[in-house]
């Protein structure tokens, strides 16, 4: 037996034994990209949050392991025929993890204050489609004003300002997860500290170090706490790939989950550590973002220009060469029952592309003497490869750019306050082209660059209020294209799912969405060693 063997086999017997004694408890190790900056689900928004806080906390619909929505603290639903009322029958006995009895008034409370404008939650404009969902967001309207009501413990009703058939995927999500209001009362801002934050998912708050984990115990009081084998979830955060993919060849990692591992590796990792490589289809598009608040990024023919000279499938193909595929819209083709309007421009000879970039540039008033100066940021550990490669790409053009990286938390902050020109990002998100759009509103706190156009707005709006599935989807169709014209985004590629399984972790599924939840995972005797 080889050494990579004889270790996952010493990892084997130690998880057969923690699986057979409680003085040996199940413990999920997990790599997460990126520090998470707050594990509350009104501020929480990125990937490496996301994961944890859907251990922590559970909406009225949840996901299964292979990312499809099914009832979660609600046992069923259903709505009106018009569409604009569903009715919630929650599960009987639902607690907090603290004991305390969970009824429809904690979502109540939860969703009037994710909307409460002083709350300044980063989901609140998700809710907005709730009855005066804008009006209270927007402080027009005392949150009692919102449409949902309690009328018992056991039952929600949550009234629409027009039919959304995506609410219980909607829901599934943070901006669906009830917040104890009890414990907020009682301790303001220091509810979310360990040992003090009160949840409702799987697993509870039991330890955070920043820089270094994050470490969730098991709920005794969730509903389906016998089917949930793990005692313990450890989280690693780190800003650097190359350090989780490390640890997890070092057998230190049970699970590194997406970005994973980067692109070029992919091959060597598959010769060491075979099936443990998991790459699939993915609900994502990366794209570059422009700061609109810059006064030279307002003019949609430098827009134009920087995303025209791009070609994709350089990018998708040999940059990368994963398995991505080169983004002519940003909504991924992964998304059901969409087709995204194609992107004017980019199948054109590079030759035909880089003159009228220059021309366009040109028009704008820039010249090899006087050049466009940018700042182009990407997150340490991820991008680099592309922002070179963007680079590259432009040099035949009166631009100067200078490529810099920061750590995943500080440049999400940065984004926010709109410190930066451009900004290699993206969307990860559901199952509905209608969530992937929403992040270009206005009102969106995911739309950092500041794109505001009327003619989106009002056929976003319209999809919004259609019912008709096949019409709802050609007004996306049609807002996507003013998103495309005017190039408030460059997309670069559709993503693929990455993830580092140890043979060891049963339970894990592929899916678009690249969802895993803790609860389905379990830690088993070695089936198959590495190569």
């Amino acid at each position: 037996m080889g050494t990579r063997a004889s270790c996952w086999a010493i990892t084997a017997a130690l998880v057969a034994s923690a699986t057979a004694s409680a003085d040996n408890p199940q413990v999920l190790r997990r790599g997460a990209f990126g520090e998470p900056q707050s594990l509350d689900p009104d501020r929480s928004g990125v990937v490496s949050e996301l994961a944890i806080v859907m251990d922590l906390f559970e909406g009225l619909t949840t996901f299964d392991a292979a990312g499809r929505v099914v009832p979660g603290q609600a046992e069923s639903w259903h709505a009106s025929e018009n569409g604009l009322r569903y009715t919630f029958s929650l599960r009987p006995n639902l607690r907090w993890s603290d004991g305390t009895p969970l009824t429809s008034a904690d979502f109540l409370y939860s969703f009037r204050r994710t909307l409460a404008p002083a709350t300044r939650s980063t989901q609140a404009e998700r809710l907005a489609i709730f009855h005066n969902g804008w009006a209270v967001l927007r402080g027009e309207l005392a949150p009692v004003e919102l449409g949902v009501t309690a009328p018992s413990p056991d039952q929600l009703v949550i009234e629409l300002e027009h039919p959304v058939t995506r609410l219980p995927l909607l829901l599934a999500y943070s901006e669906g997860f009830p917040l104890p209001r009890h414990t907020i009362e009682a301790l303001g801002e220091n509810w979310r500290a360990p040992g003090r934050m009160v949840s409702n998912g799987p697993f509870t708050l039991a330890q955070r170090n920043p820089h270094d984990r994050v470490v969730l115990k098991k709920n005794p009081h969730y509903y389906a706490e016998a089917s949930v084998k793990l005692d313990h979830i450890i989280y690693f955060p780190s800003d650097a790939l190359a350090t989780s993919v490390q640890r997890f060849r070092a057998e230190e990692l049970d699970f590194n989950a997406w970005p994973g591992f980067l692109p070029r590796q992919e091959e060597f990792l598959r010769r060491q550590l075979g099936d443990a490589v998991r790459v699939s289809p993915l609900l994502i598009v990366a794209y570059l973002r422009f700061n609109l608040r810059r006064p030279m990024l307002q003019d949609p023919r430098v827009r134009r220009a920087l995303s025209t000279s791009i070609d994709r499938q350089i990018l998708a193909s040999r940059v990368l060469g994963g398995g991505e595929q080169p983004a002519m819209g940003v909504v991924p083709p992964t998304v059901s029952d969409y087709h995204s309007p194609a992107l004017a421009g980019p199948e054109a000879p590079r030759e035909q592309r880089l003159k009228l970039a220059q021309q366009l540039l040109h028009e704008a008033g820039y010249s090899v003497g006087q050049p466009l100066r940018l700042t182009l940021r990407y997150p340490s550990g991820q991008g680099r490869e592309i922002c070179v490669a963007v680079q590259a790409m432009w040099r035949d053009l009166p631009v100067a750019i200078t490529i810099e990286n920061s750590e995943v938390k500080s440049m999400i902050a940065d984004l926010r306050r709109g410190d930066f020109d451009l900004a290699l990002t993206g969307a990860l998100d559901g199952d509905d082209p209608e969530r992937f759009l929403d992040r270009l509103l206005p009102d969106s706190s995911y739309n950092t660059g500041r794109y505001d156009s009327a003619d989106f707005v009002a056929l976003m709006q319209a999809a919004k209020h259609t019912a008709d599935p096949t019409h709802r989807a050609r007004l996306l169709q049609q807002a996507e294209t003013v998103v495309l014209a005017d190039a408030p985004v460059i997309p670069l590629y559709y993503g693929v799912s990455r993830n580092l399984v140890a043979p060891h972790l049963a339970g894990f599924e592929d899916n678009p969405a690249d969802i895993h939840l803790s609860r389905y995972l379990q830690l088993e005797p070695n089936r198959e060693n590495y190569p």
